[in-house]
């Protein structure tokens, strides 16, 4: 045993850590990036972490946010000055290539295992660039999403460039595999700054925080927070919602914190309209470069409002119920709550500003029922791929699931698998045709055939017990096949048959790689359907297996989940 424990621990000495070097270009990436940093360092024995410092964490008008990490008492091994001041498309360009310059000394030093990077910013893709052609594996967190603008172009770019992916949603997930990465190297992990926001919400002294931004008199849920960036694809469309946001917020005559815009091009003659307006000097405004992420979170949960296009807002906003307002097309593709309103064509100060009496002071469920919702909606669709649901209740009901999204149709009414026609003289129907499928297998139509068989003394079988006082239902149907009752069987066989030659009609149109029966008659029907599609469908949809759903109430399920989807897409 002695000698077992010595060879263990001569194994864990020579036990080679993981250098991992995380690079950070601004203070919205490390909001992203600090719990991760801190799971990190928290494993001395695996890893070894080394911290690259460069873009707008470095100059002073941004707030010198570099400090903020060294508060957080991590070791930055390396400061690199990349940012080309200019603020145009130019400067951009031109920091990609300082950038460039500089990486390949830093990363040759530090020679690390893997370089993590966040998002989609000019700078990440200077250090994916570089690491990439040293060699070096990547990971990416945030990847796959779609946002807008050419923010989109970038992330992709870098996701095609890394070898690891940590994504936020199962949307971004789907987009990494149609993008051909390798789905055994994308983890579904959520966005990681919800470890540190979660962990700094619900602060004692959060009046204290808000009343050192906005003054002694300001109230809980009345002030709003304004944050907005410039779209570098359209830089004077950006700059005139920018000056309209600010005359409607005038307007609006609330408590306002607003932060400087990030160091994209057009982010220069942004800040100079806001001193145009006087927004320093105004009362009722209090303009900032930089905000601690703790601070910052206790200002977003507790507003009234939140306005403007940053990503804070889509995403960390919903876990606290805030109303967001988000202006423009830089986050129009990303998933949101319910709480973000959508002001696409901001393009005059009258439609800000009722955006404002429309949001302001409302509060939406916390994030946590968001969360729940969205476990709900994975339970409805477990499979990545293209597949088919059949709902057996009452009537017949069908959807299509591509990618984790329902099929709704040109009208929303894709997929009515229940008035699929399989006999020209079947019958009748109740949505007035003949021959539906739901005239032959729905829990109605076996009802129905039921009813005829007792009425004609030809349902009850010896052992079988059916008392006048009870309704006749398809249970009793199943139960009189079972036992023997060939009128019953012939009835079900029918029922089955009908049931299966629809479904393969929708196997021959959209070649799904499941088929997912769910409701009370479906472990009834899974095998016979099974058996119609094994003995007379084509080939290639023969081998589509027919499961079932444990589901309870899936019609109740299915519309609540539709719902869902329809609140949380808003657009004004």
């Amino acid at each position: 045993m002695q000698r077992s424990k010595e060879k263990m621990a001569e194994q864990n000495q020579c036990k080679k850590r993981l250098r991992v070097c995380v690079a950070t270009c601004n203070r919205a990436d490390y909001s992203k990036l600090a719990p991760i940093m801190c799971g990190i360092k928290s494993h001395p024995d695996d890893f070894e972490l080394e911290v690259v410092v460069l873009g707008s964490h470095l100059i002073d008008d941004y707030g010198n946010t570099f400090r903020m990490i060294e508060q957080d008492d991590f070791d930055i091994g390396s400061k690199l000055h990349t940012i080309v001041r200019g603020e145009d498309e130019a400067a951009m360009v031109e920091s990609v290539g300082l950038a460039l310059v500089k990486l390949p000394d830093v990363l040759q030093r530090l020679h690390p295992d893997i370089l993590i990077i966040h998002g989609d910013r000019f700078d990440a893709l200077a250090l994916a660039t570089a690491a990439a052609l040293m060699n070096i594996r990547i990971f990416h967190v945030e990847g796959g999403e779609v946002s807008g603008t050419i923010d989109d172009s970038i992330r992709h770019a870098i996701s095609k460039l890394a070898h690891f992916h940590a994504c936020c949603t199962r949307r971004a997930e789907q987009h990494l595999i149609a993008m051909c990465e390798d789905h055994s190297r994308i983890l579904l992990a959520g966005c990681p700054s919800y470890d540190k926001l979660l962990s700094s919400n619900h602060k004692d002294d959060y009046m204290d925080i808000i009343r050192s931004w906005l003054g002694a008199e300001v109230q809980d849920h009345d002030y709003i927070v304004a944050l907005q960036h410039p779209v570098t694809t359209d830089i004077q469309h950006s700059i005139k919602i920018y000056a309209l946001m600010l005359d409607a917020l005038l307007s609006f005559n609330k408590k306002t914190l607003i932060l400087f815009p990030n160091i994209d091009a057009g982010s220069k003659e942004m800040v100079r309209v806001m001193r145009r307006k006087g927004i320093e000097q105004h009362p009722n405004f209090r303009a900032v470069k930089h905000i601690p992420f703790e601070q910052f979170i206790q200002m977003v949960s507790h507003a009234g409002c939140m306005i403007g296009n940053s990503s804070c807002g889509v995403r960390e906003a919903g876990a606290f119920g805030t109303p967001v307002i988000n202006l423009g097309t830089r986050q129009i593709g990303r998933e949101t709550g319910e709480n973000v309103l959508h002001v696409r064509d901001a393009d005059t100060h009258n439609k800000i500003y009722h955006a404002l009496e429309l949001q302001f002071g409302k509060r939406y469920p916390w994030y946590d029922q968001c969360t729940a919702c969205l476990g709900l909606y994975r339970r409805l669709c477990p499979v990545n791929f293209l597949f088919k649901v059949v709902t057996l209740c009452v009537g017949i009901g069908g959807g299509i699931i591509h990618h984790n999204e329902l099929v709704h149709g040109s009208t929303f009414c894709a997929a009515e698998l229940g008035h699929i026609i399989v006999s020209l003289e079947g019958p009748e129907c109740s949505c007035g045709s003949h021959g539906c499928i739901e005239a032959y297998a729905s829990g109605m139509a076996l009802q129905r055939e039921a009813k005829r068989l007792h009425d004609e003394d030809l349902l009850k079988v010896e052992g079988m017990d059916v008392k006048l006082s009870d309704p006749v239902t398809a249970a009793h149907l199943i139960s009189a096949a079972r036992q023997g009752n060939s009128k019953a069987d012939a009835v079900l066989n029918k029922a089955s048959t009908a049931l299966g030659l629809g479904i393969i009609n929708i196997l021959h149109i959209v070649n799904p790689s499941l088929v997912i029966l769910s409701g009370v008659l479906a472990s009834y029907y899974q095998a016979p359907v099974q058996r119609i599609i094994t003995d007379r469908a084509l080939d290639s949809v023969r081998s589509i297996k027919v499961v079932t759903s444990d589901l309870e109430e899936p019609a109740l399920l299915g519309a609540a989940s539709m719902v869902l989807d329809y609140s949380t897409r808003r657009t004004y």
